[in-house]
């Protein structure tokens, strides 16, 4: 089974991915390697604008979990003692 940590690096790969995907992408639109209208141009940039932002939360509050998560565990190995 896989722990929170291997969700977290999964995630953080994605992410990675995906930016470099759209940065590779946008590089090829403004050299003109790929013809592709305004208006498709400015969707994929609002994309991007939406999905990183999103993605950058999500992975927050994993970490968030985590850590309360191993404070919580901390707490009750205190407690019993």
């Amino acid at each position: 089974m896989m722990d929170d940590s291997e969700y977290i690096m999964i995630g953080s790969a994605f992410l990675v991915g995906v930016i470099g995907v759209c940065a590779w992408f946008f590089k090829k639109v403004m050299r003109g390697e790929i013809g592709v209208s305004v208006n498709t141009a400015l969707l994929a940039l609002l994309v991007v604008i939406l999905l990183v932002p999103f993605v950058m939360n999500v992975s927050a509050h994993f970490v968030s979990q985590i850590l309360h998560h191993a404070e919580d565990t901390k707490e009750k190995v205190v407690e019993s003692h």
